[in-house]
């Protein structure tokens, strides 16, 4: 059964095993996880050629739960950096967490200075039930345009106009 366990396999194991042992997002040996699963995908497909079936998809199985042990392990870490507003090292990510992760770290909250508390109340969050082109704020500001299921903070009065038209549901 060693010999099975090829360098890419072996390359995964060893990965998932640091990436379990410690609390930091390490460093992938790939870009992607669709390189490192066409890896393995290229390594089974030689082997199954000469092995025996069960045996191929015994090691396919295995190797199914020791990808989705990583992806769960690591972007329990990733919510984590996020949650604590920790910054995410860039070269300890894959591709596909990068693509997940790019709208939730594009998100910023506005501070609002004390003096200007007051007009806050005066926002509704509302969500698109679909796309909308951009429109002008009765604060004179250009909104949007929006897409469907956009979130968005707009004046109370543009969000009921939005909500009687049809457009938008209010949140809050």
């Amino acid at each position: 059964m060693s010999w099975l366990i090829s360098d890419v396999l072996k390359k995964l194991l060893d990965f998932v095993k640091l990436e379990l042992s410690t609390e930091d997002l390490q460093k992938p040996p790939y870009e992607s996880y669709a390189q490192l699963i066409q890896e393995i995908n290229n390594k089974l497909l030689l082997r199954s050629n000469v092995l025996d079936k069960e045996l191929v998809e015994s090691v396919r199985n295995m190797v199914k739960e020791t990808i989705a042990t990583l992806i769960r392990k690591r972007i329990d870490k990733l919510m984590k950096y996020y949650e604590t507003g920790k910054e995410i090292p860039q070269e300890s990510m894959f591709m596909e967490e990068r693509r997940f992760l790019t709208p939730l770290l594009s998100l910023r909250v506005i501070e609002v200075p004390k003096g200007e508390a007051q007009g806050v109340s005066e926002l509704s969050v509302i969500s698109f039930r679909k796309g909308f082109p951009a429109l002008y704020s009765v604060r004179l500001m250009t909104l949007g345009p929006f897409s469907q299921f956009d979130i968005a903070a707009i004046p109370r009065s543009d969000a009921e106009e939005l909500v009687r038209r049809g457009i938008v549901d209010i949140i809050r």
